[in-house]
């Protein structure tokens, strides 16, 4: 696929780290009960460049905002470790894992279907799935009104906006093929495939 932002090193996947400016460290004699993996649009243009970019940002920005991984069309980078806490949806950053595309923020259902968001989200699937396998968690849609009943899954930022109410965020956008995302995450899981 000529992913260019990690490597395999001994059948391992490894990918570029660089700690967000802002988040919190949870000590390890604590860890967090991670039971959210929560979708983002990063409000950038689509380019190959777009999760090396975020991942630059995020270690030196002004806001205080912070994720755990970004994803472009070839690339996953991290910024924040997930045994730690990301500032990146208000309601769910204590126990989910922030994962930004290198995309718009409210894309239309034919934007979804070009060939750099399908990449996109294939490369989004195989880390979901990744998450998925190491915090047990099923890839299941939560919705609002699932997030208020402490429900475990996948969410996107607009359901945390919904239930929590504590900003205005409302991506990915109604067009987000979640059903389809969570088919290729349950494939990997299925598979037991996390190498692409």
């Amino acid at each position: 696929m000529g992913v260019k932002s990690y490597r395999k090193k001994g059948g391992i996947v490894e990918i570029p780290f660089l700690q967000a400016k802002y988040y919190r460290a949870v000590p390890l004699t604590t860890p967090r009960k991670v039971d959210l993996v929560v979708l983002h649009c990063a409000e950038v243009a689509e380019s190959a460049g777009g999760a090396e970019w975020l991942l630059k940002y995020c270690a030196a920005n002004d806001r205080v905002a912070s994720w755990h991984y970004a994803v472009d069309c070839d690339s996953i980078t991290q910024s924040v470790r997930e045994a730690d806490v990301a500032y990146h949806a208000p309601g769910a950053n204590a126990n989910g894992i922030g994962i930004e595309m290198a995309t718009l923020g409210r894309p239309t259902a034919a934007m979804w279907a070009d060939a750099y968001s399908q990449k996109m989200m294939t490369l989004a699937a195989f880390l979901t799935a990744g998450i998925c396998a190491r915090h047990k968690i099923e890839p299941f849609f939560v919705d609002a009104a699932g997030l208020l009943e402490k429900r475990r899954g996948v969410t996107t930022h607009a359901q945390v906006t919904l239930a929590f109410k504590q900003g205005d965020h409302t991506d990915p956008g109604p067009d987000f093929p979640v059903h389809d995302f969570l088919a290729k995450v349950k494939a990997r899981l299925d598979a037991g495939n996390f190498q692409l």
